[in-house]
């Protein structure tokens, strides 16, 4: 019997990772794969209160994790779709966690 030790819940459309992050918990946080300045990257997305923080990192060879290339604030779901549909590169691949 495999045990997980972790949850990840995939969602391929934006508008599922607006409903994650509208109903996400101070533990929980998203993961996008993207594009950002021409490189392909990570976007973590994490909330605290009513404020929502991105950190994007350079996805890296084997899929590791790279350099930090931006870390952006905002404070309402529309400015976090905005952020993230800058991301997306045309189509969503999105873990919730």
């Amino acid at each position: 019997m495999l045990l997980r030790l972790f949850y990840e819940r995939r969602m391929r459309s934006l508008a599922a990772v607006m409903k994650e992050a509208d109903t996400m918990d101070a533990d929980a946080g998203i993961r996008m794969s993207g594009r950002y300045a021409g490189r392909r990257c990570y976007a973590f997305v994490t909330r605290f209160g009513k404020r929502y923080t991105m950190m994007v990192y350079e996805k890296g060879k084997g899929g590791a994790v790279g350099k930090r290339l931006a870390s952006e604030e905002v404070g309402d779901l529309a400015g976090l779709k905005a952020l993230l549909a800058r991301i997306a590169d045309g189509r969503v691949e999105a873990f919730a966690y």
